[in-house]
């Protein structure tokens, strides 16, 4: 009676262990390619190489993450978000963090300010040393403020109104005149030189 072969256990495993090494291979120089593109500004070409990485590793929340900083180059963002929330699936705090300050940029970037505020927010709450959120949070609320501070408009786009009181006439002297000139010219120098001055800080996704 003859026996039956039974496999070697041995060789599966060295095998099955070949195939992983190869597979882990094959992600990394993916990995390596598109960061080399994304550097040259070939977005595009970026891309597919960390889709080539995705499909051997498909949970790998950091491919998600790079591939959310290609399409936020291309300007992608609704996209480019989606990926990113994929990489919030990553343990690490600062990964989460920059992951959250990626997503704010997008909402802004999409004119969702109040989203992006919050975003930021959460980003700060993971990080809250970090300078870069804390700028375009201060950014992005300084921008609500003044939207506040607009003149209300109706339904038809037509500013509204304000209500004015009747200014009471009083006559000044020249020396008083010329000092209320002195102090609006002095104003308007300061206006210029603060129009001058950038009026935020310049918004680009963070690596990892």
């Amino acid at each position: 009676m003859t026996q039956k072969r039974r496999p070697n256990i041995v060789l599966l495993m060295v095998l099955c262990l070949s195939l992983m090494t190869i597979a882990f291979a094959d992600v990394g120089e993916s990995m390596r390619r598109g960061n080399r593109l994304y550097s040259d500004g070939k977005y595009d070409e970026a891309l597919l190489s960390y889709q080539d990485a995705l499909v051997q590793e498909p949970d790998n929340p950091k491919i998600h993450y790079n591939i959310g900083r290609a399409l936020y180059k291309m300007e992608r963002y609704d996209e480019a978000i989606s990926e990113f929330e994929l990489g919030l699936l990553e343990k690490d705090e600062k990964f989460q963090a920059n992951t959250f300050y990626n997503i704010g940029n997008c909402q802004y970037k999409k004119g969702q300010l109040d989203a992006a505020i919050h975003t930021y927010k959460t980003s700060l709450l993971i990080d809250h040393t970090d300078i870069p959120t804390k700028q375009n949070l201060e950014f992005c609320l300084k921008i609500k403020e003044q939207m506040e501070n607009q003149p209300q408009s109706d339904s038809t786009g037509q500013q509204q109104p304000q209500p004015q009181t009747q200014p009471q006439k009083t006559e000044i002297s020249k020396e008083e005149a010329e000092r209320i000139l002195q102090a609006m010219q002095s104003r308007e120098k300061e206006n210029q030189k603060k129009a001058r001055e950038p009026e935020k800080p310049e918004r680009v996704e963070k690596d990892w």
